[in-house]
């Protein structure tokens, strides 16, 4: 008999950009709609634009063509160049709930390894917040269309060289 551990609550992932940790970071908080998958939006028709506003308490959120905003979250920390966290306020629904007890966190830690070389440290933890079903939403971030592809969607802008996923979805050796 196997026993199986649930999955964990979080998402990690590396990746090592070749450009400087400003740039780097820039790029994440300030043109987030240049690089983000199109398809990737919760409002009725595409975004025009993603928005990230620059200080803790601020809003995450997509804007279409029409003015017409649909929130994600909340900025947590905003510490250029060297970290942001976002509360991901999105549910399995895809649906935007305002409770902050219901948001998971995400973070872009940024550490420069050299004047012109930036590795960044992703994490999505604390997606148990989410309630019944978290596992759902933490498959569906998890996968090729999720996070996966997102971040590979930043990379292009660099012409990055992805570093291997962080395995966190192996099951927990039994204590």
């Amino acid at each position: 008999m196997s026993m199986h551990a649930a999955p964990l609550p979080v998402v990690r992932r590396t990746l090592r950009l070749d450009v400087p940790i400003d740039f780097a970071f820039r790029t994440l908080t300030q043109s987030m709609g240049s690089w983000w998958p199109a398809t990737h939006h919760i409002a009725k028709t595409p975004f025009s634009e993603i928005v990230i506003e620059p200080r803790p308490g601020g809003r995450w959120f997509e804007r279409d063509a029409s003015g017409a905003e649909c929130e994600w979250g909340r900025v947590l920390q905003y510490e250029p160049p060297k970290r942001l966290v976002v509360a991901w306020h999105l549910q399995q629904d895809w649906n935007f709930d305002p409770d902050p007890a219901r948001a998971s966190e995400v973070i872009f830690d940024f550490i420069a390894v050299g004047p012109e070389e930036t590795r960044l440290e992703f994490e999505h933890r604390h997606l148990e917040r989410h309630g019944e079903g978290w596992e759902t939403l933490r498959a569906a971030v998890d996968s090729p269309g999720g996070w996966t592809g997102v971040l590979a969607q930043y990379e292009t802008v660099f012409g990055a060289k992805p570093l291997p996923a962080t395995p966190v979805s192996q099951e927990l050796p039994k204590p």
